[in-house]
């Protein structure tokens, strides 16, 4: 009979090999079937959905290796468990920064959109790949050189919470935590903005809503629903930890990238995803400028 623990885990199994399926596709569509203009504003957009190929990958293959420990526990080798859930704190690491960039760059173009159309082209995003690699590099040395890693991992370890030290482990929740929090307080700023601009503003407004900043704000949303939740359970509850509950992060996750995932297809594919023009003035005015909704 199945426990808990199990149907957890082979449902994220199933959701990770469900969202490196979908992301997969997505990258397929845009770079090589090329049915999706490559538009600058979509450039962070996209390099999520490769990012979000290669961790769900990456979540795949830990999760096949933990049940392959089950079905045949004379299969493990030791310390294979560090080197196989390592990609997924890397990546995740990444993955949050770029969604942190991602709602930068969405609350800039809603607050000031004269300055980001004007200035967004010149912008390279070379020095911004170097600064990720940069500290995903310090990361290391965080794990290694103050957490004082050492690659001796029990032959017995089965998930992402044995694999590093309770230091690199308390300095990863940390880390999820602040970083969902400042994308929380942007998604915030950018609502609001759209609010004051759609309902409080003396001009009359436009409340057609970009695809780019649509996705956004889902991107923020789901962190919060399917990232924070889980992290905040298990740094507050004890009681809620694997052996209870089996992988709940990856669970969480990887169904929120699957309703995710969906849901951009939708809002990025098909052709009716940007809502029209509305007739109000501002309307007008941005059409007049070259500013038009889906730009934003």
């Amino acid at each position: 009979m199945f426990d808990v623990v199990t149907i957890v885990a082979f449902c994220a199994l199933l959701f990770s090999v469900t969202t490196c399926s979908l992301n997969t596709y997505f990258v397929l569509f845009i770079f090589f079937i090329k049915k999706l203009k490559n538009k600058s504003e979509f450039s962070l957009i996209y390099g999520r959905f490769v990012l979000d190929s290669l961790y769900s990958l990456s979540t795949s293959a830990h999760l096949s290796y933990y049940f392959l420990r089950v079905l045949a526990p004379e299969l493990a080798v030791k310390n294979l468990s560090f080197f196989i859930a390592w990609p997924n704190f890397v990546l995740g690491s990444i993955r949050s920064r770029l969604v942190l960039l991602i709602t930068a760059d969405r609350v800039l173009a809603s607050c000031a959109p004269f300055f980001y159309h004007k200035n967004r082209p010149k912008i390279s995003f070379i020095p911004v790949a170097i600064g990720y690699l940069a500290y995903s590099i310090f990361e290391q040395y965080i794990m290694f050189g103050i957490c004082d890693m050492v690659i001796d991992i029990p032959i017995e370890c089965n998930n992402f919470g044995c694999s590093v030290n309770s230091c690199y482990h308390n300095y990863w929740k940390w880390y999820e935590q602040i970083m969902q929090l400042c994308i929380g307080t942007l998604s915030v700023v950018l609502c609001f903005r759209l609010f004051v601009w759609n309902n409080c503003s003396t001009v009359a407004s436009n409340k057609a809503i970009s695809r780019a900043t649509r996705i956004s704000l889902l991107d923020s949303f789901m962190i919060f629903a399917f990232d924070f939740t889980p992290i905040f359970l298990m740094t507050h509850f004890p009681e809620v930890n694997f052996r209870s509950v089996g992988p709940l992060s990856a669970f969480c996750k990887n169904l929120g990238f699957v309703i995710e995932a969906v849901i951009i297809f939708r809002v990025l594919i098909s052709n009716n995803a940007v809502l029209p023009a509305s007739t109000s003035r501002t309307s007008r005015v941005f059409l007049a400028t070259d500013f038009r909704p889906e730009h934003l």
